[in-house]
């Protein structure tokens, strides 16, 4: 086996090579590559890594899966030296090499427990008696561990800081987390069989994504090709041809413009015009000119690894045009479909914005299919109405949202009826809640299909009537290619300028630290806050305060109420300082984030609780007592008796029932109570006292990559390309 090689820097210290060995499948190839960007950004730059990935294992008639792989690595390893085993779905958040120099103490391996040994510290010699080819061919994964596991001695304890598995892991303590429940492993590696959820610990992972993509990080490069490029290119030579002059006729200025060819092309002209001919291998040359227009034929004859290298290098070449006329792949792989294509292409062109592209492949049935992304050709950036939400907690974050995309926008008010607007119609639509449905339906309805839409939190209506929804856990909406799930309502940062909050800071001043913040909230659809659970609250927090010698900072809102709120005030017997909404005076919130040590907050309210968490510091949620509608209380017994509730234990295998609930919830037909302690669970906030000791699970940096996220979807939405007659 080849492996993928971090080399050591220049005059590091001689010590010995960390080899690792990942199995892995090619519909993994997102976890793959996530794999390699975590390994590399915590990698000691003075060790060099061998990683071995193991998707074709050696003969066995038992098992075709990771059960076996793990049983090859002492003999694939040469019988001697140590080796990690790991599987494509894990993350490492500390030094492997730290892992690989763990005194054995004799023992075989080191695993979290004898029988679960999806990660491993392996010592070769000696586990190459118990775990070789012979014992594969005849016994089942089972049997080789208890195999091993028989012998005393042969197995040693593993830090499980070293394996933590979904709900174990801790944030600033795990050194791996293994994504072990399939459905809801980020990456959606195989939608035909799962409807997927979000994941509590999901943003780690799309914050590495998105760093990777940020980067262009490839495991493969064009100066370290994959084994297989060369042969593979030799192959190409032999492959089927195709004339130019079709896709030279798709272009109609192609007669003013320089063209390269690349690949299995049977003309050396470009609509009678010469034009330039390379092959695969000669795109790693540096003195290759920029042309106006680069084709590509045949790359689906090359592994699929290399793709993304070689895409981008086609678009480093081409100045304005970049036409791949391919097929689909291996299936599983990056480009198993034509979806596949797309999205690869897509994710390579966001790095040259200055770039139009266009895919011409068959689909699952055969028929030609072609595809032009011409954004770059667009003079005027998108066009955007802001439909005003009826809560004000949505329609900041639609504000919050259109500022950050940058884009000029139009904002039209609540109770706008369509007659009421005229065309020029929108380019792109934000928009949340029930209500402003039928305004933006018949928005896309006069603007015959031209408009996108962007829904905010949980359509009562067929999601895919939406051309993306952006939805946060207590919606429980299962996760589609036009359904994205952040882990917090987007909510961006709005500071205090210096000289407001020096004011601020003179009024809270005589009170002693720390300063924790009391945000409240009140009555929903969900929960309730009269006089006596008010009372109780301000109890509880005054008791956190005077443990701490600190002082309580309080601000209501507008769903406090007046009775709730003078019974919070009223119970307070630690120093304070208490904001009642709607007095008139100084709204303090922004001063509070901005200002307090640490914060209670009630449990109503995601977005207020994303805030404070937000801050970095510690935060308490107070949970309220449950307010249910009747028919919510119906849905929930419904899901409670068919046990269809959105999963969170890894160990249950997905039902058909499940996925079928889903596709209910998906076509709109059913609409989930909303679970808030979902979206409590991915803020990572706990109650009083333990909430105020320790900082919230997602960070401020995985609230930034959250929010990115979702810009990037908006703009992938509007870059997107468009079905074109051949």
């Amino acid at each position: 086996m080849t492996p993928v090689v971090l080399e050591a820097r220049k005059g590091a210290p001689p010590t010995p090579e960390v080899r690792i060995f990942l199995a892995t499948r090619p519909e993994q190839h997102r976890a793959e590559r996530v794999f390699f960007y975590a390994l590399q950004r915590v990698r000691n730059p003075d060790r060099r890594y061998a990683i071995y990935p193991m998707t074709a294992l050696p003969a066995s008639t038992r098992s075709s899966g990771f059960g076996q792989a793990r049983f090859a690595v002492p003999e694939l390893a040469g019988a001697h030296g140590r080796a990690l085993y790991n599987e494509v779905g894990q993350l490492y958040l500390g030094d492997p090499a730290e892992l690989f120099d763990l005194p054995m103490d004799g023992h075989g391996y080191l695993a979290t427990s004898a029988t679960d040994t999806t990660v491993m510290l392996i010592d070769c010699a000696r586990m190459a008696a118990c775990w070789n080819a012979d014992a594969r061919r005849r016994l089942s994964p089972e049997a080789l561990q208890g195999l091993a596991a028989s012998e005393p001695d042969r197995w040693g304890t593993l830090d499980p800081r070293w394996h933590a598995r979904d709900l174990e892991y801790r944030h600033g303590e795990s050194k791996l987390l293994h994504y072990t429940s399939l459905p809801l492993q980020p990456w959606r590696p195989r939608p035909e069989r799962y409807s997927y959820h979000i994941d509590p610990r999901a943003e780690l992972f799309h914050s590495l994504e998105l760093a990777a993509d940020r980067e262009g990080f490839e495991v493969h490069t064009l100066a370290h090709p994959s084994p297989g490029f060369l042969p593979a290119c030799a192959r190409l030579a032999e492959a089927p041809a195709a004339p130019a002059s079709e896709l030279c006729r798709q272009l109609p200025e192609s007669a003013r413009l320089q063209w390269a060819l690349v690949g299995a092309w049977s003309t050396t002209d470009a609509g009678g015009q010469p034009a330039a001919r390379w092959s695969m291998e000669a795109l790693r040359r540096e003195d290759l000119p920029q042309q106006d227009v680069v084709a590509a034929n045949g790359l689906e004859h090359l592994p699929a690894e290399d793709l993304p290298w070689l895409l981008d290098r086609l678009f480093q070449l081409g100045r304005h045009w970049i036409l791949v006329k391919t097929a689909p792949g291996p299936k599983g792989s990056a480009i198993g479909s034509l979806a596949g294509w797309k999205a690869l292409l897509r994710r390579i062109a966001r790095r040259y914005p200055d770039r139009n592209w266009q895919l011409d492949c068959p689909d699952a049935l055969g028929r030609a299919r072609h595809y032009r992304a011409d954004v770059a050709q667009r003079t005027a950036p998108p066009r955007v109405w802001v439909l005003q939400s009826r809560t004000a907690g949505d329609y900041a974050q639609l504000l919050d949202m259109a500022e950050a995309l940058g884009w000029p926008y139009e904002i039209k008010r609540y109770g706008t009826r369509i007659d009421a607007l005229a065309p020029p119609w929108p380019d792109l639509v934000l928009c949340a809640g029930r209500h402003s449905v039928p305004l933006a339906q018949g928005i896309k309805h006069r603007a015959k299909g031209r408009t996108r839409l962007v829904m905010l939190g949980r359509p009562r209506i067929p999601l895919s009537r939406f051309d993306l929804v952006i939805s946060t856990p207590q919606h429980c909406l299962p996760l589609h290619d036009n359904v994205l799930c952040l882990s917090a309502p987007f909510i961006a940062e709005h500071p205090l300028d210096s000289e407001q909050l020096a004011l601020w800071k003179q009024r809270f001043a005589h009170l002693p630290r720390p300063w924790i913040a009391l945000l409240v909230g009140g009555r929903t659809g969900s929960y309730s806050l009269d006089a006596q659970s008010a009372r109780d609250l301000s109890l509880e927090a005054c008791a956190a305060v005077r443990a701490r010698g600190g002082s309580l900072l309080v601000s209501t809102s507008p769903r406090t109420g007046s009775a709730a709120t003078e019974a919070l005030l009223a119970a307070i017997d630690v120093p304070s300082w208490g904001y009642r909404f709607g007095s008139g005076e100084d709204n303090p919130h922004r001063a509070l984030l901005a200002l307090a040590d640490a914060f209670i907050v009630t449990g109503d309210s995601v977005a207020m609780l994303s805030e404070a968490c937000m801050s970095g510091r510690p935060v308490a949620m107070h949970p309220l007592p449950l307010r249910r509608h009747p028919m919510q209380r119906l849905v929930n017994a419904l899901e409670g008796w068919l046990g269809v509730f959105p999963r969170r234990d890894p160990a249950r295998e997905q039902t058909r029932l499940e996925r079928f609930y889903d596709w209910l919830v998906w076509m709109g037909w059913i609409v989930r109570e909303p679970l808030y302690g979902q979206a409590h669970q991915l803020l990572g906030v706990a109650p009083l006292p333990e909430g105020l000791e320790r900082t919230p699970k997602l960070s401020p940096e995985l609230f930034a990559a959250s929010r990115a996220r979702a810009l990037q979807a908006i703009r992938d939405l509007m870059a997107a390309e468009r079905p074109i007659r051949s």
